[in-house]
């Protein structure tokens, strides 16, 4: 076949990375190396922010997580190796912690975590000490952990202590400072327009699947969308296709080999609780030893989560079983019995799958995140990345980045570097009224379709479920940009509440 008469409906068909997965990793990526003067191309199935990034639990925390498990003193002094991982990885997340709220501020809302400690719990007051002891070592002085540990007047000092269990053996409450992510989708579509204006090509609906290599050892790749096929090709290929990692690679080596990912679902219950509740957050262990946390979204609306369960589906169909509700109301109400949540107090839930690395000692998958190079498995050029959280993809861009800097130099000149480069076109503000913020989803921000603008691009579905009649108003605001007829609408509207209705059911 001959290479250079290939041209896709934009220009060349070569490039020097083809990035497949428009998640926050994958924008992420994309933006580092279009600064670095790579020529990118960025491939997604769906819309930006599709899988984990748009549902993931929202918190950007310390890297006290990593030492939270049942046993604590027991389980690293039995394995310093995982000792050393948790430590590796609490000082990631004091980094990511630290440059994401300097660089995000109205991304990442600051709360006061309240951790409970219990006579005849697993973690003691003196872990908790050791362990802030640790991080305040291990990661940056700003922000603040504002860590202490409170030991008498809980009712004074923490305005929902009444509502947590067993008094008469509660022994102290150590808080500190954490922060919300807010909009986890929006930063996917910041980072993916960034790189974009560094010169990256976005391609989104569009199905990437390896189609063999070029004369000279490149990697052909066909996309498929609606608009038909397109040939590509390009030296280096990023698979950050989260959960879906497997899949893009699947039947391009021949002998079986071990998958990347373990895919492991986490569920989360959203309620509504009292005004004393507001600016603060509660982080424990739950009864079956791993960290459970009660978490401000938005307002007086509160989350519970996440589960921890092993899932082999369709990412993209995940969602909070009767079991995974029922699992996570019973672990609240143990926490705080003083609430009684029932199940007719949730607003919402939603799901999301973690792409965690397969590891065959660890059947929930490994939390560490790793860059694989596929070239073992007979794809030279090829890397993918598993366990790459939200929070810390700031870190995860530059780490890929780097990674394609050893196998390639770019083809062009180095751009701007720092990421939240001002926008040439940007957003309007809320006051305008939030015609102005569809119809801009639609114009600058590559939005298709309702879950695209009201979720992914704006929020605005977030926080509570959206009625008929507001669906509809979205839907004839952007009508004419998307030239869709009325009976269009109509569809477009079913749609919409399907989906809100079935992955955020109440």
């Amino acid at each position: 076949m001959d290479t250079h008469s290939r041209r896709d409906a934009k220009g060349d068909s070569r490039y020097d990375v083809v990035i497949i997965g428009g998640g926050i990793n994958g924008t992420s990526a994309a933006r580092e190396l279009a600064a670095g003067g790579y020529k990118v191309l960025l491939t997604e199935m769906s819309d930006l922010a599709n899988g984990a990034s748009s549902r993931s639990s929202r918190i950007l925390h310390c890297g006290l997580r990593y030492f939270e498990t049942a046993h604590p003193v027991r389980t690293f002094l039995s394995s310093p190796r995982r000792l050393a991982g948790a430590m590796t990885m609490a000082r990631a997340a004091m980094q990511a912690r630290a440059e994401l709220s300097d660089l995000k501020p109205d991304n990442c809302k600051p709360f006061t975590m309240c951790f409970p400690l219990y006579s005849d719990g697993d973690v003691k007051g003196w872990h908790l000490d050791l362990g802030f002891g640790l991080l305040k070592r291990l990661g940056p002085a700003r922000p603040p952990l504002d860590y202490r540990r409170i030991t008498r007047d809980f009712d004074q000092l923490v305005p929902f202590a009444g509502d947590l269990r067993d008094r008469e053996s509660l022994r102290s409450i150590a808080t500190y400072r954490e922060y919300i992510i807010d909009s986890p989708d929006r930063l996917c579509v910041e980072a993916a327009l960034e790189a974009e204006r560094n010169g990256a090509e976005l391609r989104l609906f569009t199905k990437a699947g390896f189609a063999g290599r070029s004369a000279d050892g490149h990697w052909l790749l066909q996309l498929s969308s609606d608009g038909g096929t397109d040939l590509v090709e390009a030296p280096v290929v990023l698979n950050l296709a989260g959960t879906w990692s497997d899949g893009v690679i699947a039947g391009i080596v021949d002998e079986p080999r071990s998958p990347l990912v373990t895919g492991t679902k986490g569920s989360h219950i959203v309620v509504r609780l009292p005004q004393r509740y507001a600016g603060h957050g509660i982080a424990c262990l739950h009864r079956g030893g791993m960290p459970f946390y009660c978490l401000p979204l938005d307002g007086d609306l509160f989350y519970f989560g996440p589960t921890e369960t092993k899932y082999d589906g369709d990412a993209g169909d995940a969602v909070a079983t009767d079991d995974d509700i029922s699992f996570l109301l019973e672990e609240a109400n143990f926490l705080l019995p003083g609430l009684g949540l029932r199940k007719s107090h949730v607003e919402f839930t939603w799901a999301g799958v973690r792409p965690l690395g397969f590891d065959a000692r660890q059947p929930m998958g490994r939390r560490i995140r790793e860059i694989h190079d596929l070239a073992d498995r007979g794809m030279p050029g090829v890397f993918a990345m598993t366990a790459g959280p939200v929070m810390s993809h700031l870190s995860a861009g530059r780490e890929l980045r780097d990674v394609v800097a050893r196998a390639l130099k770019p083809s062009g000149q180095p751009r701007a570097r720092r990421p939240g480069t001002p926008s040439s076109r940007p957003r309007p503000d809320p006051a305008q009224g939030s015609a102005a913020l569809l119809r801009h989803a639609v114009i600058a921000e590559h939005a298709r379709d309702l879950k695209g603008i009201l979720y992914t691009r704006t929020g605005m579905g977030w926080g509570r479920h959206l009625d008929r009649d507001t669906v509809q108003s979205a839907a004839e605001a952007v009508s004419d940009l998307l030239g869709w007829s009325q009976s269009d609408v109509s569809a477009q509207v079913e749609s919409f509440l399907r989906y809100q209705n079935s992955r955020f059911a109440r």
